[in-house]
């Protein structure tokens, strides 16, 4: 006997979920691969009998391998004449692959359903909220480390350019710069802004971390030694000393509204 019926669901990105309701396309978007899926709702709705089940859905990537899952939860079903319908939104989902997933949808480890739903790339804005623009266009500092460790995150420099975050990393920890926990390493680390002049902060948010090589690496060093405060000497003797020495990594936050 089938464990109920999934009448409706959605995999819905949040923006288009806000407008449309269950309604909307199905689809999620990246900013980065591997990166944290911006916020998105799974829509649900179910006709089971009248009491609790364990819900889980699975996301199968391309690949054929369970990238990310929602549960098992516990949920309270009100009975198979009625809809019991749930709508959770989703943060902290994290795909390492891009293209078509099959989601299932499962109760108490059966599959009752399923549906395709599409993990896209999304050009990131060039604009930030303006409570993060301003947050960041007004700091010198902010900290930046490992989400979850507190003692993996530190005050570090930074530069701020069309929506990215610059970071500075020396290799080895010394005197000479600042050496930010994650860099290299981390495809996600957690941004935390303060407010002039305070000890408190003023917002938190998750930045998908990229490595700068190349061409790339010398533009940003010289965005990163013109807002180098403390810089002793010429620009061009602090580029030649991070040189091989230091990774730049470019930061795109992953921020509502943006």
């Amino acid at each position: 006997m089938a464990a109920g019926e999934l009448v409706a669901a959605g995999v819905i990105d949040q923006r288009v979920f806000d407008a449309y309701g269950e309604e909307g396309p199905n689809g999620i978007y990246v900013l980065n691969q591997p990166g944290r899926a911006l916020p998105f709702t799974i829509y649900r709705a179910w006709k089971v009998p009248t009491g609790f089940v364990n819900e889980e859905i699975r996301f199968i990537g391309p690949s054929g391998r369970t990238v990310w899952r929602f549960g098992p939860h516990a949920r309270r079903m009100i009975g198979s004449m009625d809809l019991t319908v749930f709508a959770d939104k989703i943060t902290d989902a994290f795909f390492d692959e891009t293209g078509t997933y099959l989601a299932s949808f499962i109760i108490d480890d059966e599959i009752v359903g399923e549906l395709e739903v599409v993990v896209h790339v999304q050009q990131a804005p060039t604009k930030l909220p303006k409570e993060v623009e301003e947050g960041l266009k007004k700091s010198d500092v902010i900290w930046v480390g490992v989400e979850g460790d507190p003692h993996r995150q530190v005050p570090v420099w930074f530069a701020y350019k069309d929506g990215k975050i610059l970071l500075l990393s020396q290799s080895q920890p010394g005197p000479e710069e600042q050496t930010v926990p994650g860099i290299p390493g981390a495809a996600e680390l957690q941004v935390i802004t303060r407010r002039k002049g305070r000890d408190t902060a003023l917002d938190a948010f998750p930045a998908a971390v990229r490595l700068l090589e190349g061409p790339e690496w010398e533009a940003a060093a010289k965005t990163l030694v013109d807002r180098r405060r403390s810089r002793v000497g010429p620009p061009d003797d602090s580029l030649k000393r991070w040189r091989g020495k230091t990774a730049i990594a470019e930061l795109t936050p992953i921020v509502e509204g943006a």
